[in-house]
This record gives C-alpha cells, structure tokens and sequence, in this order.
C-alpha cells in the first residue's frame, strides 16, 4: 500500500495527489488504492467520489473495460446509500444522481466493447431507463442512447428513438445543449439534410450555443469534425481538408480532437505525403489502443491510407522505421504496401466479425468491404 495512506486525506488525494499525478494508469493506481483504504474506513463520501473518479478517469484516459468493472460497486452504493449528499464539487444533490450521470459512460462503452454481450447491453440499457423513471429523470437522454444503440442494428428503430429523443424535455440530467445539437446535427448530416443541418449548426457556428468555456471550443469543433467527416463520405475531399486542416490549427492538446486516423484519411486523397507522416507519427499508438470500436474504425482508416499509397506510389514497397513491437517488423525497414494493407484489413475484419456477432448482424464486416470498394 502507498505511504501516503498511512496519513489519510481523502481531500489532499483528490485535490493535489491526483492532479500531480498522470492520467491513465497512474492515476488509476492511486485511485485503487484510495478505494481500499476508504471501504476499510468505511468513509462513505469518498467511497463514492473515489469510485467515481476512477469511472472518469478510466473512462477519459484508460481503459473502458476498467469502468464496466468498477461501476457495478458504485450502483451498488447508490442502492446502499440513496440519500447520499452529493460532494460539493460537483452539482450533484445526491451521489445517486451522480451515478446515474456516470451510467451515461457506461452506456457509451456498452456500445464500443463487443466483450459486453448483447443480453447485458440490454440488461443495462433497461436498468438505467427504470432508474431514469423511478428517480424522476427525463427520458431523452435514454431515447438518445438508444438511437446510437440501434443505429447499426435496426435502422428503423433507431430512427423512432431519434423522433422520441426530439420530444422529449430536457431536464438536469441532459447533456449540455451544445452536445445534443452536435447529436442532431450529425444525425441530420447522416440524413443527407444539409439544409436542417446548417440550420442547426449557426448557433454553435457563432458560439451562441459552446460546450464548457468558449476559450476550449469544443462543440465548435466537435461540429467541424462533423462536416469533415460528412465530405469525406461523400468523396469530397477538398472540401474535407478545409475543415482538416481548421481542427487542425485549434488543437490545444485535447486528445478528444486529434482525430489524427480521420486526417489520415483525408490527406491521403489530397496530401499523400502529409498523410505519410501522420502515420509514421502515429502508427504505435493507433496499434496498442484499448477500445475495440476505435481499434476497428482506424484499422479501416489505415487501410484507405495504404490502398492511396500504392496508387499514389510509382514501387510497390515503403521505407517506415517500426520498432520490434511492429508484428511486420524489418531491420533493413522495407515494407510491401500491400503486406501492410493486408496486415490492418485483417485486424480490421477480425474486429468488425466481432462486433457483427455481438449484435447479430452483418453492418460493420460490409461497412468495411464498402469503404474500400468506394475507394478502388
């Protein structure tokens, strides 16, 4: 056990170890640690605010796996302990109700882990919406976890999901209202509605409506990613790269931004050499990624890159400096373009498999074979 616990100051932890601390595993670390200390004392508030955190930080900067295993204790105290106060750093009355915010990230994770059965998607999905009900909560946060839920699954439903979310009141448990336009945005952008999806674009566009601090911009840039993503799925890519290369200029070390495998892509149609050294910067972390969901979208993005490379590329091979941790790895650092597109569109169709039998479809293996038709 730490030293530090030998003094136990469950405000100092929260409010200078951690902050002195790294993101992720460190992090974590000490959290668990905290964690055992504060049952063993049965000190109820930071039962919940340590159990809470390591929610936040697993779900932000670790592994979501971590949280689908944590969170089960916190419902529990939730049960345990109702009439819980809420820490006063958050907004929060009852801790309870600060669990049910953090059931918002289970849901998400629900969705990005095909580890989690389709029954216990369900399970959870249904727990959390008599939760909603039996605290007095809203709904339309549960209808608008539900349209994501069953957008690669049942399209049809998904869209009823959507029309009931639209309806729905919005109360203190919503999300921000800079965040549920985004939603609306993209789901129209998905529609092929460009005109409802300008109209609802101008009040993030002029910062009427911002996510947190206007300084950090984040639905602004949430909203630009948007409009990338829809260009390059509609094969403009000039266009694409407009907005590329704006995110690009206000990144501030949000990682929630760097959408560096999108980039990738983009340039790739546009840049070739640009998208090159995306990839040399970022190839290392993009193989050790923790989440399945963003595993498969970049291997996918990966492989777009490599079938523009082999146009674009007069041989047939690429000089890339891997380390030994690369399964391809070469001293001599010559590859076959091919033997890399073949080595991510594999890791690419293992994953999309998993998922497909997760949910009891088809959607993500002909997702992808689709992606590199349009390509070809």
């Amino acid at each position: 056990m730490a030293e530090w616990l030998d003094e136990y100051d469950p405000e100092w932890i929260i409010d200078e170890l951690l902050e002195d601390t790294g993101h992720g595993k460190p992090a974590m670390e000490v959290l668990r640690n905290a964690i055992t200390e504060a049952d063993r004392r049965q000190d109820i508030p930071y039962m919940f605010a340590f159990r809470i955190e390591f929610c936040r930080e697993s779900t932000f900067y670790g592994d979501g796996l971590e949280l689908m295993v944590m969170f089960p204790e916190l419902l529990a105290l939730a049960d345990k302990y109702p009439e819980q106060a809420g820490n006063p750093r958050y907004v929060f009355r009852y801790e309870a109700e600060h669990v049910m915010w953090v059931y918002k990230w289970v849901l998400d994770n629900c969705m990005d882990f095909y580890h989690v059965s389709m029954e216990d998607c369900r399970k959870f999905l249904e727990d959390y919406q008599e939760r909603c009900i039996r605290m007095g909560l809203s709904l339309r946060n549960y209808y608008g976890t539900m349209y994501h839920f069953y957008w690669q699954i049942d399209r049809e439903l998904s869209e009823e999901y959507f029309r009931k979310f639209e309806k729905s009141p919005r109360d203190g448990h919503s999300d921000c209202r800079a965040c549920e336009r985004n939603m609306e945005i993209k789901y129209y952008l998905d529609k092929g509605d460009m005109k409802k999806a300008e109209q609802l674009s101008r009040d993030i566009e002029n910062f009427r409506l911002t996510c947190g601090s206007r300084e950090k911009m984040s639905a602004w840039l949430r909203l630009k990613i948007a409009y990338m993503n829809y260009y390059m799925d509609h094969g403009d890519y000039e266009t694409a790269q407009g907005y590329a290369k704006l995110v690009e200029r206000h990144l501030s070390g949000e990682t929630e931004y760097e959408c560096w495998d999108n980039f990738l892509v983009c340039y790739a149609h546009t840049n070739i050499g640009r998208a090159l050294r995306i990839y040399k910067d970022h190839w290392k972390e993009w193989l050790n990624l923790r989440c399945p969901m963003s595993s498969y979208d970049t291997d996918q993005n990966i492989c777009l890159f490599f079938k523009e490379l082999e146009k674009a590329r007069k041989g047939n091979t690429v000089k890339i400096h891997y380390d030994s941790s690369f399964p391809l790895y070469r001293e001599d650092g010559q590859y076959k373009i091919a033997d890399l597109f073949q080595f991510y569109y594999q890791r690419a169709r293992d994953m999309a498999g998993k998922f497909d039998r997760r949910n009891g479809t088809e959607f993500y293996t002909n997702q992808l074979e689709e992606s590199l038709q349009k390509s070809t």
